[in-house]
């Protein structure tokens, strides 16, 4: 029972280490990393990813993810390379982000 629990676990951690390598070796995260997760999720244009960085911050920036995201999408808020999150999924061409965007904001 034990080898049976140890195999899905070695499994698991397995295909989570490759699942998380999928990110681009050229992104290099400075400055304030606190609302990477943002940007990361632009550049994997992963939903799921930015789902997730929305409810890290509930609480923080909002009470709901509705609110986080009208939050994060404000001027002078979270910006990615120097450009708003709107703007960074735009030129990243993140269209799965960019819907997710217009239809929830």
């Amino acid at each position: 029972m034990k080898k049976v629990i140890l195999a899905t676990l070695f499994s698991a951690a397995v295909s989570f280490t490759a699942s998380a390598s999928n990110a681009p070796a050229n992104v290099k995260y400075v400055g304030d990393t606190h609302f990477a997760p943002f940007c990361k999720a632009v550049i994997n244009n992963d939903v799921k990813l930015f789902k997730i960085a929305l409810n890290r911050f509930v609480g923080e920036l909002g009470s709901s993810q509705k609110r986080v995201l009208n939050r994060v999408l404000e001027s002078n808020s979270v910006t990615c390379a120097g450009q708003d999150l709107v703007d960074f999924a735009q030129s990243r061409k993140a269209t799965a982000i960019d819907s997710f965007i217009s239809t929830k904001a």
